[in-house]
């Protein structure tokens, strides 16, 4: 996102859920994304900071939620909407702002992560993970991004 906002001068405001923020910090990246991104809020409850309502009067052109959890997947495929992120998300779909997903777990199998310190970890991707993510790409108003590359084109930036 930090090269999507200096290659097209774009105004990017990111949300943290409140366990996003713990993963900021555990990777060694909050300060980082404050400097970048000045406007950078953290949830507070579903309705604070008010995201809803800046998406409901339009104040945003699409939601993009990169990375998304597993956990918030799955809120949004079954319509809670009990958080920041899955609350702005049932908004924005409601008054038509394009939401753009991009799940973490979207094949069944193992994939492999890079730890903070460098080492490497086999992680397996459940089924129960991947069915919410295919919910999604049937939902009206989401269009679930495989890779994040993906977002400058769904932005018509390239």
């Amino acid at each position: 996102m930090e090269a999507l906002k200096k290659k097209y001068d774009l105004e990017i405001i990111p949300y943290a859920s409140k366990e996003g923020e713990i993963v900021l910090k555990f990777y060694k990246l909050l300060k980082r994304v404050k400097e970048v991104f000045p406007g950078y809020k953290v949830e507070k409850s579903a309705n604070a900071p008010f995201l809803a309502a800046k998406l409901q009067m339009n104040e945003f052109d699409y939601f993009i939620i990169a990375p998304a959890t597993a956990n918030t997947v799955a809120k949004i495929a079954h319509g809670i909407a009990d958080t920041l992120l899955s609350n702005a998300a049932s908004q924005a779909m409601k008054v038509g702002i394009p939401v753009y997903i991009f799940p973490v777990d979207q094949k069944v199998g193992e994939v492999e992560t890079v730890l903070p310190d460098g080492k490497k970890m086999k992680l397996r991707i459940r089924e129960e993970d991947v069915k919410n993510v295919d919910a999604l790409r049937k939902m009206r108003g989401i269009e679930v991004l495989e890779r994040l590359d993906d977002i400058e084109k769904v932005l018509n930036l390239s």
